[in-house]
């Protein structure tokens, strides 16, 4: 295995030490499918060989989805489109494009309260913020403005539990919680001046917590496979929330992401492991068709 146009530095991993568990499950997953790995830009681009067929993993996303899809799940309002589309019960996103001209004051007049504002295309919980006053939402909007193009806005909802389901060519690979950090913050809380951390992220403090009872495990698999038909997408994850006892999608990711995960215990470990060994497999299915 070998990286190609690596700075020096680099081609011990030491560049990116957040990707450790990622490359290492990689390098493992490669030897065991009988590939040839090669890293390339600092280990940000894997390239896959076996039996004269080349595949590449760029970041976290597998070439098992087709770009339009795997765009598409990046947008969270066209997300959210298809979805209800489809039928898939989910958190409704709305475009939000402030313009020069625009003012927001005007805009705040317009949404309702309580609400979470975020960008349209990010993930991490990165710049995603509750309002449960037009102040808060004025304050809001006029930060987040400046630093995005385009911004979605959905109600915030008392989340009960936040579920993330991985799921690969129809089958469910995975199935955890993303348990907060606070216990103060769940369905109950309401104080939008509170410092604790609301957000279900992991790179923000929540712990992942692996499900294995069978029945949960069921209704969440069949409502991420559903969110995965209506996007087109093979490989992926959806978060879920649970509202009150009613379950909605509230985000899919066509990347799939497990470094901090991984890093939790060796139960995680093990099945972060598992899962990026299906999908390295998963690059050379017959179905994939040849180069």
């Amino acid at each position: 295995m070998t990286d190609q146009g690596k700075p020096s530095g680099a081609a011990d991993g030491r560049s990116r030490p957040f990707r450790r568990n990622f490359i290492a499950s990689m390098e493992r997953a490669a030897a065991r499918s009988g590939a040839e790995l090669r890293w390339h830009s600092e280990r940000w681009v894997a390239e896959l060989r076996r039996n004269g067929r080349r595949r590449h993993v760029v970041g976290y996303n597998f070439p098992i989805n087709d770009a339009s899809s795997a765009f598409m799940a990046s947008d969270k309002v066209a997300t959210s489109v298809l979805l209800s589309d489809a039928g898939v019960p989910n958190v409704p996103h709305s475009l939000l494009r402030l313009r020069p001209d625009d003012s927001v004051a005007d805009v705040v007049a317009r949404l309702p309260l309580p609400a979470v504002v975020k960008p349209l295309s990010s993930s991490g919980g990165r710049d995603v913020h509750r309002a449960g006053t037009p102040v808060q939402l004025f304050d809001t909007l006029s930060a987040l403005a400046t630093r995005h193009p385009a911004l979605t806005v959905c109600p915030w909802v008392p989340i009960r539990h936040e579920y993330r389901v991985i799921t690969l060519k129809g089958r469910t690979e995975l199935v955890f919680e993303k348990r907060s950090s606070d216990p103060s913050t769940g369905p109950g809380s309401t104080s939008w001046d509170d410092p604790a951390e609301w957000r279900h992220n992991l790179k923000l403090g929540a712990s992942a917590v692996l499900l294995d009872e069978p029945e949960l495990c069921a209704v969440l698999g069949g409502l991420a496979r559903r969110a995965m038909c209506a996007l087109g997408l093979n490989f992926g994850s959806v978060d879920i929330l649970d509202v009150l006892g009613d379950l909605s999608v509230i985000e899919v990711n066509s990347g799939v992401c497990l470094e901090r995960f991984s890093r939790q215990d060796d139960d995680c470990h093990a099945a972060a492991e598992r899962v990026y060994a299906a999908a390295v497999a998963a690059c050379f299915a017959p179905d994939e068709g040849e180069d």
